[in-house]
């Protein structure tokens, strides 16, 4: 049931068991008397029908402590017990605190105002975890959230009392909300929620940088007092009377500085170790607080969250008075597009008809070209082995000629004559070899040439045909 409180006009989702009972108000923490069913029905029509204007809030650091208050406070309290301690001056307890010097004063003050700040933090929390109470999203207003109920759900955050608008949860909401109500897009209000929970983890974490300070400082004072006392005690010994009653004297005053040296070092590590034990509940109770309010706009928000309604859709509607209409202005469209797709069809035609064309011309001039190359080559090379037949011949006639000398010299010495005869044969070989070979290189030469030229004539045939295919299907497309 949607009910209001009494005190604060707070609206709240109360079950049916918790009906004419006595609860506490989240916003307010005063206790009233819930009605009955219908007294309650009522009542959520009544504050749903409330609608405040919506200016907006100035938000409050939800992590940070105010500086100064925390300062006057830690101070005011480190007083106090140093009073309360005077009565006990002469106890060990008593001297501890009173009887070693400002080292202790400090150490205590850091401490108190450490402890004032994770108490001021924690009362933080706890406001924020009273938010999560809240009912932000009435089921009487609709059980999704689109664009037409969208402004409601944000007139009802914007009802919610001012003690309770501080806090992270409603303002997170609420900011949700106005993005949705200006885009109609969960992708952005995704978006919008990860970047801003990602803001408040790291305004968190930043807020207890200075009780971590505390925490280091407090011992290093110990160890600076340490040394302090170390120093006077040792300045203290006296060594100019050599007489034991001198020498005993030195030596207690000595162990006595010592001892209250090292109380400075014990009271800093017993303060800091009693301060990490609240630092880490609060902080992580910080923690929890942020992950159920991650968790609550995540499975609560976004899921109501229904982008499907578009304002131009809308809009798109409304002009169309009747079913009929919306046919006939669909069917105008369609002919739009018959109309602008046959244009574009017989703009096609025309370019690849021009294509074709050219491409025609370009092959003519190719093969023409090609032919005028292949003639050149061949007349070239026949000049070449033309050349080089008649220097072979050349070559051939001297080397017949000094045959022909050797054969004389041969018939004046009878007795070589066999081995000169030896040496012609060879000679006429090497010759016979030199022909054979000319002549296949000249039949391979021309071989080549002729299937290099119809391999061309062949290639161009095949590529025109492949051309010329597209061009008369698209022809029988036009018909």
């Amino acid at each position: 049931m949607q009910i209001s409180c009494p005190h604060c006009n707070t609206a709240l989702d109360v079950s049916q068991e918790h009906l004419n009972q006595q609860v506490q108000c989240p916003a307010c923490q005063n206790r009233f008397q819930t009605p009955e069913a219908t007294a309650a029905s009522n009542g959520a029509t009544g504050a749903g029908n409330q609608k405040p204007a919506r200016a907006g809030w100035e938000e409050k650091d939800h992590a940070n402590v105010n500086f100064g208050k925390s300062l006057l406070f830690g101070a005011s309290i480190t007083v106090v017990y140093m009073l309360l301690m005077v009565p006990f001056r002469d106890s060990r307890f008593g001297q501890l605190f009173l009887d070693r010097g400002w080292v202790n004063y400090a150490e205590t003050f850091l401490f108190s105002w450490g402890i004032v700040i994770l108490f001021m933090k924690w009362k933080k929390i706890q406001h924020q975890a009273q938010a999560t109470l809240l009912n932000l999203f009435p089921t009487h207003i609709g059980e999704e959230i689109n664009s037409s109920n969208v402004g409601a759900f944000i007139d009802n955050i914007y009802n919610v009392p001012a003690t309770m608008r501080d806090s992270i949860i409603v303002n997170r909401i609420r900011k949700s909300l106005e993005l949705f109500e200006s885009r109609i897009d969960n992708g952005e209000v995704t978006t919008f929620l990860s970047t801003q929970a990602d803001l408040d983890d790291n305004r968190s974490v930043g807020s207890y940088s200075l009780i971590k300070v505390f925490l280091w400082a407090i011992p290093i004072l110990g160890f600076i007092g340490t040394v302090l006392g170390l120093s006077i005690a040792v300045g203290s010994l006296v060594m100019a009377d050599p007489s034991p009653e001198a020498l005993k004297a030195s030596i207690n005053s000595l162990t006595g500085g010592l001892g209250k040296a090292f109380d400075t070092t014990l009271l800093g590590l017993i303060l800091s170790i009693l301060l990490s034990f609240p630092l880490a509940a609060v902080q992580k109770r910080e923690d929890e607080t942020l992950t159920i309010i991650d968790a609550f706009c995540t499975e609560k928000l976004l899921p109501k969250l229904n982008d499907s309604r578009h304002p131009g859709t809308d809009a798109l509607l409304e002009k169309a008075e009747s079913i009929p209409q919306l046919v006939a202005s669909l069917s105008r469209a369609h002919e739009t597009f018959l109309v602008n797709l046959n244009e574009s069809t017989l703009q096609m035609s025309q370019t690849g008809k021009a294509l074709k064309s050219s491409l025609d011309s370009s092959q003519s001039t190719m093969e023409k070209s090609f032919t005028e190359a292949v003639t050149k080559l061949t007349e070239s090379s026949n000049e070449v082995f033309l050349k080089s037949h008649k220097n072979l011949n050349k070559s051939f006639e001297s080397i017949a000629s000094g045959i022909d000398s050797i054969n004389q010299a041969l018939q004046k010495l009878g007795e070589e004559q066999e081995t000169v005869a030896s040496q012609r044969t060879f000679l006429f070989i090497l010759a016979g070899i030199g022909i054979v070979v000319e002549f296949i290189l000249q039949v391979t030469i021309y071989c080549f040439l002729d299937i290099c030229f119809f391999s061309n004539i062949h290639s161009n045939f095949l590529c025109s045909k492949i051309i010329i295919q597209p061009a008369s299907h698209a022809a029988c497309n036009n018909c």
